[in-house]
């Protein structure tokens, strides 16, 4: 992380001398020099009050990379960045985020409680590791292509988020070829077709944009599973809207054909408007723990699950 570092220090003093970037936030010396040169780094919460300092609204920058923690920081504290930290955390422990971050436990536990401040790389590393969306909080504070370090990254994300998009039978097909491993490059469409019964010229498509995307890759005459096989898009209304209709659609064709190995249940009830928020608590938790289960579990099948909450009436 500490070339990630240095890259966005640089970027933020954007055509400001070093020197000029040093007075601006307060130092008498040179101290923009040592950081840039990986001599020495600020804490993450210097670097939030810095970019505050040359015009950055750090709080919508929050907003849009973490709605549900942005409120935990303040510019009126920006060092504190210990509350943020700990409502990005979720239910991540402190062994499996140091793992990730590539921190000690005590490091990661001195971060979270606000007893240490952090460098500015280990502060990167936490946030990476309870997000795994880094590269989305750098482009929301500095140019991501002036961080080398982080950009092809992020350029790989904004293409998978794509993905999901512009072919919302991506995920499955994705899922496929990781529960099969690799398929030989000359009948990998039709493989995929038939794995998933879908159309030959859909299925053509989609092999055609996970090899594009850089999610499969051809080795040795093969088609494979490449980069990350997940990512938490991020969207408009209008795409979200899409791609839950798509999902809807495929289940409600499941539906009438009567597949009998699907387990479908409905209920219609009456229930208090309180209630209903604990129902929608409800399902969320389900959701994260069939993601915990998922992450442990071995590929051998492809799932599709959905569930929706609405009211009918009132």
């Amino acid at each position: 992380m500490n070339d990630a570092a240095r890259q966005m220090l640089r970027a933020l003093r954007g055509h400001r001398s070093q020197l000029a970037f040093s007075r601006r936030l307060g130092y008498r010396g040179n101290v923009v020099a040592k950081w840039e040169a990986g001599k020495r780094f600020p804490t993450l919460g210097e670097f939030l009050r810095a970019a505050v300092r040359v015009g950055v609204d750090v709080p919508a920058a929050l907003e849009r990379f973490h709605a549900a923690s942005a409120s935990a920081w303040s510019a009126e504290a920006p060092h504190d960045i210990a509350p943020w930290l700990s409502a990005m955390r979720g239910g991540s422990s402190q062994i499996a985020l140091a793992e990730q971050a590539g921190l000690s436990r005590q490091q990661v536990g001195r971060l979270l409680s606000g007893r240490s401040k952090g460098h500015l790389p280990e502060g990167l590393a936490l946030v990476d590791a309870m997000t795994g969306r880094l590269p989305d909080l750098v482009a929301e504070l500095v140019p991501i292509e002036q961080v080398p370090a982080l950009a092809r990254q992020a350029s790989v994300r904004h293409a998978l988020e794509r993905l999901a998009f512009e072919h919302p039978w991506s995920s499955a097909a994705q899922a496929w070829l990781g529960a099969r491993g690799r398929v030989p490059v000359g009948r990998a469409a039709q493989q995929l077709a038939e794995g998933l019964s879908l159309p030959d010229a859909l299925a053509r498509t989609l092999m055609d944009a996970l090899l594009a995307a850089g999610v499969a890759e051809v080795v040795k005459g093969y088609v494979r599973p490449a980069g990350p096989s997940t990512v938490e898009v991020r969207a408009t209304a209008e795409d979200m809207t899409a791609l839950r209709r798509h999902w809807a659609s495929v289940g409600a064709d499941r539906v009438a054909r009567g597949d009998g190995d699907d387990l479908f249940s409905f209920n219609v009830f009456a229930a208090s408007r309180d209630d209903l928020e604990r129902i929608r608590l409800a399902q969320r938790r389900f959701y994260r723990e069939v993601r915990a289960i998922v992450a442990d579990s071995p590929a051998e099948v492809v799932v599709m699950l959905t569930a929706h909450t609405g009211v009918l009436g009132s």
